[in-house]
């Protein structure tokens, strides 16, 4: 997948078919060599339309056009106005190749931002650093609500809940499951609320404090075991546009919360 810069290719491509247009019309002065003044008019559109095409793959016309510039530069300039027109020609024509063998798609206003880095995506400042393999989920779970694949989407959102558990676990001291029966979220969820009870006793629990915020952690948790978890695991499940934005939401509000109390690898930030 490659990102296009549009606005700076459609600036490189509209020049030079701007120019290839003015040189086919010049039909008298064939055999005239290009005056300086056309050289420094031509070659800066070429050189632009080069590096942008290069930039999106499209090879062929990159080296016509790379070609074209080397015959420009020279001093004196020997080209002349018929021969700026076939390599004009012959670079738009490479370039439509490759356009009819490829498919350009667009994000809209409202999608682009989901394709940010993690710490723009959850407006959290340095939570790339504290969960890396988390921010690796969660930027492509925003990829998928992007590109309209909200189902995978919510698998990603998932792979971000099972790390923070992971990170939530370590935090608390709970070991690591050996048995792959354990290895399931009820069981984690099971020992990280009996941890907290035996940390921070409900009876001593301070408003504010960070037993009260481990408790709610866990009932976030809690909440979207059943109708999320076991639900995406399901072939039947299918989630439109409004339940993955939904999903991920919560996924990401719990993982900056968790980031305040604790980084990935359970050691306090």
């Amino acid at each position: 997948m490659i990102e296009l810069n549009a606005s700076s290719f459609l600036s490189a491509a509209t020049s030079l078919a701007r120019i290839h247009q003015v040189y086919s019309g010049l039909s008298a002065a064939n055999d005239e060599k290009l005056i300086p003044e056309s050289v420094a008019l031509v070659l800066p559109a070429v050189r632009l339309f080069e590096a942008e095409a290069q930039a999106i793959g499209a090879r062929l016309a990159s080296v016509s056009a790379h070609r074209f510039m080397t015959l420009l530069e020279q001093n004196p300039c020997e080209v002349t106005v018929v021969q700026a027109t076939i390599a004009l020609h012959d670079i738009e024509s490479r370039f439509a190749d490759y356009l009819s063998e490829i498919k350009l798609f667009t994000l809209s206003a409202q999608e682009s931002p989901f394709m940010g880095p993690v710490d723009e995506l959850l407006q959290s400042e340095g939570f790339s650093i504290l969960f890396p393999s988390a921010s690796f989920e969660v930027e492509e779970a925003a990829k998928c609500i992007a590109f309209g694949r909200y189902t995978a989407s919510v698998f990603h959102a998932m792979r971000v809940l099972e790390i923070g558990i992971r990170a939530l676990s370590k935090r608390l001291g709970i070991p690591d499951p050996l048995k792959p029966s354990e290895k399931n979220w009820s069981k984690f969820l099971g020992a990280i609320k009996s941890q907290i009870d035996q940390l921070w006793p409900t009876n001593s629990r301070l408003p504010g404090s960070e037993g009260v915020a481990f408790e709610g952690l866990y009932a976030h948790l809690d909440a979207v075991r059943n109708p999320w978890r076991n639900a995406t695991m399901h072939v039947e499940t299918i989630y439109a546009p409004h339940e993955a934005l939904h999903i991920i939401r919560c996924a990401a509000f719990f993982m900056v919360a968790l980031s305040k109390l604790t980084d990935e690898e359970g050691v306090i930030p």
